[in-house]
């Protein structure tokens, strides 16, 4: 039952603030469709949507949300049958909730500041939605902070790769070179542990290709 609900929270999690997302662009486009902007070249009428770098970003912000979207509808769909059973999902399942969770939150952060950026004093007024921002903070520490999700990650997969060896991918690869750099310890925990913390950078770029591996195998 704690195990459902983690997996469950998750999920939510990752819907929550894919649509919270959703809410503060759609806001902030109709808000920019109808803003005009100075004339530049004698080109007239344009709104402050026409701007090149704020246009880029809605069309890049839309499809990365649609493909997050997808993905966490995916691990819903997954889940949905092992809720009515009581059966608890396997490693792969688990894994892909994890990453969607991580991806789902980590990406609005990063597309919501992005957006927030370009679109001036705008974003400081109270009907903006930016003021609620920290919503995004709150996903990021809830039913599992994405760090330490990230970190379970990486250690999960160096496990298998220290049974399986290089299969030729970019998770492998990395894998070998975060293993080059814990080697000096010997096995030795506590010193693994210290080296494991100093090269941090690969041990979250390790985490990256693993969930890019599970996004695309999904």
């Amino acid at each position: 039952m704690i195990g459902q609900r983690l997996y469950t929270g998750r999920v939510a999690v990752a819907q929550a603030a894919l649509a919270f997302r959703r809410q503060v662009f759609e806001v902030t486009e109709a808000y920019a469709k109808q803003k005009p902007i100075p004339d530049v070249a004698g080109r007239k009428g344009r709104v402050l949507a026409d701007i090149p770098q704020l246009k880029a970003l809605f069309e890049d912000a839309a499809a990365r949300a649609d493909a997050l979207e997808a993905f966490v509808g995916t691990c819903e769909d997954k889940l949905a049958p092992l809720l009515k059973t009581g059966a608890v999902p396997d490693a792969d399942l688990a894994l892909a909730i994890a990453t969607a969770k991580v991806r789902a939150v980590e990406d609005s952060i990063d597309a919501c500041w992005q957006l927030k950026q370009e679109v001036g004093s705008y974003a400081l007024m109270g009907d903006s939605g930016f003021k609620h921002l920290d919503f995004l903070n709150c996903c990021k520490f809830a039913e599992g902070d994405s760090r330490v999700l990230a970190q379970k990650m990486a250690r999960d997969y160096m496990r298998v790769f220290a049974k399986k060896g290089d299969d030729g991918t970019a998770a492998s690869r990395l894998a070998a070179d975060l293993a080059k750099a814990l080697a000096p310890a010997g096995g030795d925990k506590v010193a693994t542990a210290d080296l494991w913390d100093e090269h941090f950078e690969k041990v979250y770029l390790l985490a990256d290709a693993v969930m890019d591996r599970v996004v695309a195998e999904a």
